[in-house]
């Protein structure tokens, strides 16, 4: 909130590098914090950038090879949240201002609803309809036209905004590495169906004078303050240090790393852990976290990362709990559970990668209540589910459920594990038929499967395997797949034209652990269990 009888300053920093308008944020709100800058609404635009919010591992979400190719810039954000393409097409909208008055109450959640409001208040005088989407985005007919993210330095805050006045699709897909629920993965023709800009609304991007008037006066109007909209000025200037950037950009770079690591989805992002476990001593060697998430103190993954050192996996819920509640953390649309969780699948998936003689990071865990060891839910496991994909191109079983065992690829021997052991195995035609697979195992009190998908797959449709209630091993696959190929939309459509490589060193050594099972009925299509040839 601004001092009393105080204006906003307003500026208009035009068209420059990504990297600087990004640097000027931070620098702003380090200079509002040490009482040295006034509250400042700040409109910029910047050429191609790709960038990561402050808690995310950067190689995980960014083409860093593609970006470097075709002149992209890479940077981080002070600000949480998930990764972002930015360049021409879309205007930047940065507040800083002091955490006081009507505000000094509000969490950090409330506060990125309000920016948001604040900025479809804007929208509004554009002639458009926006709403607010939980937890920092504004959707138009529930399409994404804008995303905001918060940063808080002391009782200084920092409210940055992303909006879509035109899009480069093709552009923003290359350059992100992973496609997530925020923007949709099924491709080009998918991408355009879950965002929407301000030329498909109005036909045309209105001037931009006309646009940023807007914006300040539905700023103002909803965060209750007062700008000087007469006077907007140019700049502000910021000397840039070119190499501290480029450190702070990579201050979560997880390349080469070989730390075995999970995943965990929750409503206010992806979370993810690495550690380095000792299996002798049965304790945590080092962690790590990342996420596309906000949080408030912003050094809480890296407290919980000092603090775990040396803790055993029963101790982590219990350790997790008490740095969060020390430092009085925010964690808005996750929670502590969902932060131990994801660290005792890490811990789980290096154990087991010891105790199964594993040579390669291929496990994924799925855990539906409690942290059962792998070994127990393969004990358990009654069904196998394989991705049609992994069949030949040429097979006429590479759109049915079934196979012949031909020994003509590696899925007929995958087929063959699960047979020798009673089990069902299925292969998965769609996602429709994934998610139908899953929910007649569910009534049929399925307790847990093991299957085969590769890991974009498994992040990008976690809530599936969630919503199914079903503990699972799970092994990434090889070789071609269609995120890599941009061609989800085909994949979950049953289309892909591609061939993807089951890992069947992994696959039977994982089959080892699980037990022969009692007959009781069980085959794969066919009445002797085998389905014919």
């Amino acid at each position: 909130m601004t001092p009393q009888n105080s204006a906003l300053a307003v500026f208009d920093s035009g068209i420059q590098s990504g990297v600087r308008n990004l640097t000027i944020d931070r620098e702003l709100l380090r200079q509002h914090a040490d009482g040295r800058w006034p509250d400042t609404l700040r409109f910029h635009r910047s050429r191609p950038t790709a960038c990561v919010g402050y808690h995310q591992a950067i190689d995980r979400e960014l083409r860093l090879d593609y970006c470097a190719g075709h002149g992209i810039e890479t940077a981080r954000r002070i600000t949480g949240g998930g990764a972002l393409y930015f360049d021409e097409n879309q205007q930047g909208v940065s507040l800083i201002a002091g955490r006081r008055g009507k505000w000094e109450r509000l969490s950090c959640a409330r506060l990125l609803q309000l920016f948001c409001e604040a900025l479809a208040a804007g929208l509004n005088e554009l002639g458009l309809q926006a709403a607010y989407k939980f937890p920092n985005d504004l959707e138009i007919d529930g399409r994404k036209i804008a995303s905001a993210f918060l940063a808080r330095d002391g009782d200084s805050l920092l409210l940055q905004a992303v909006l879509l006045l035109d899009a480069d699709i093709r552009a923003m897909l290359e350059a992100l590495r992973v496609p997530t629920e925020k923007l949709s993965a099924d491709g080009l023709a998918g991408a355009r169906e879950r965002l929407i800009t301000v030329r498909q609304c109005l036909g045309e991007v209105p001037p931009a004078q006309s646009i940023l008037s807007a914006m300040s006066r539905g700023i103002a109007a909803v965060m209750d303050i007062h700008a000087d909209l007469t006077g907007i000025q140019s700049g502000p200037e910021i000397d840039v240090d070119f190499a501290a950037v480029q450190a702070f950009t990579r201050r979560i770079d997880w390349g080469g790393e070989a730390d075995l690591e999970a995943i965990w989805k929750t409503p206010g992002g992806v979370l993810r852990a690495r550690v380095e476990y000792d299996t002798q001593a049965g304790e945590i060697r080092r962690a790590a976290l990342a996420g596309d998430v906000h949080l408030h103190p912003a050094d809480v993954f890296a407290q919980l990362e000092q603090g775990l050192v040396g803790w055993t996996p029963c101790m982590v819920e219990g350790a997790v709990h008490r740095i969060v509640g020390a430092a009085r953390a925010e964690l808005p649309g996750f929670s502590a559970e969902d932060i131990a969780q994801v660290l005792q699948l890490a811990v789980e998936k290096a154990a087991a990668k010891d105790r199964l003689q594993l040579k390669n990071d291929r496990l994924m865990l799925h855990h539906a209540d409690g942290g059962l060891p792998t070994e127990m839910i393969l004990a358990q496991a009654e069904v196998m589910l394989l991705p049609y994909c992994a069949k030949p191109v040429w097979c006429k079983w590479r759109q049915r459920e079934d196979c012949p065992e031909c020994g003509m690829c590696e899925v007929g021997e995958a087929y063959r594990l699960a047979r020798e052991r009673n089990m069902q195995a299925i292969t998965i035609t769609s996602y429709e038929h994934l998610t139908a697979t899953l929910g007649a195992m569910q009534a049929k009190g399925t307790k847990a499967y093991v299957g085969m998908c590769c890991s974009n797959f498994f992040i990008k449709r976690h809530q599936a395997f969630q919503a199914a209630g079903m503990a699972a091993v799970l092994m990434d696959i090889t070789g071609a797949n269609c995120y890599e190929l941009k061609a989800e939309s085909a994949a979950y459509a049953g289309c892909f034209e591609a061939q993807a490589s089951l890992d069947m060193e992994s696959v039977r050594q994982v089959m080892r652990f699980v037990p022969v099972r009692a007959d009781a009925g069980i085959n794969n299509g066919h009445g002797n269990g085998h389905p014919g040839r």
